[in-house]
């Protein structure tokens, strides 16, 4: 699933008449990088939610092929990242797990070791994460297991940024019922008080770009 509801308000005022999946990046909409990140991991099938202008990307995808095939769900009413994900749980909850990406992210992150990681641990979910800065870190710990949110005597150590990348098993869809507005990282932090394992994926050194920012998507 390619997360691409929001509105975009830090790439004003280019969101002002294009969703910022459509934004271009490097000479395409940021979006298609993501389909071919997922292609070459051997994802089989992709799921986009929409609100800001979900008829330009409806009609974007309706007017091209990507060799893949891909279900636009447009959303009445903004669901955040988790209920963006519970909302769509019809065409995700076939297999054990499914990916979710965030539209904006450029990386050379090696997704397919992600994948090798998580399947030999099977945890409720696995989250790309990696030693950079970032104004909302989570906390894990020395066995990269999530704690929670960085609080005042988290240990710098164990603090790692968020890449916008998870593996989630369908489990998800039992902890939680219903589509309403939600953060993804909540849900994990419910889910861990229930005894379920949301693990880290540390990146390493890999390039990460956050394309929701103006200076990123128009640097090289």
């Amino acid at each position: 699933m390619i997360l691409s509801a929001g509105y975009g308000t830090r790439l004003l005022p280019y969101t002002n008449k294009l969703p910022k999946a459509l934004i271009i990046y490097k000479g395409k909409p940021m979006i298609e990088y993501q389909i071919e990140r997922l292609k070459n991991a051997g994802v089989s099938e992709i799921v986009i939610n929409a609100h800001h202008f979900s008829e330009l990307i409806q009609k974007h995808f309706s007017e091209n092929e990507f060799g893949i095939k891909i279900t636009v769900i447009s959303e009445k009413y903004i669901l955040g990242t988790g209920g963006g994900i519970i909302n769509a749980g019809e065409y995700l909850s076939d297999g054990d797990y499914f990916m979710v990406i965030n539209v904006d992210v450029d990386t050379d992150m090696d997704i397919e070791r992600m994948i090798l990681y998580n399947l030999s641990t099977e945890p409720f979910a696995t989250i790309a994460v990696q030693k950079r800065y970032s104004k909302r870190y989570l906390e894990f710990d020395s066995d990269m297991k999530l704690i929670g949110r960085e609080e005042k005597n988290s240990v710098p150590y164990n603090l790692f940024a968020f890449n916008g990348i998870h593996l989630i098993s369908r489990r998800i869809f039992n902890e939680v019922k219903n589509a309403e507005m939600s953060d993804i990282i909540s849900i994990y932090l419910k889910a861990l008080r229930s005894g379920e394992e949301i693990r880290g994926y540390d990146a390493g050194e890999c390039n990460f770009k956050d394309l929701g920012k103006k200076e990123n998507l128009f640097s090289e």
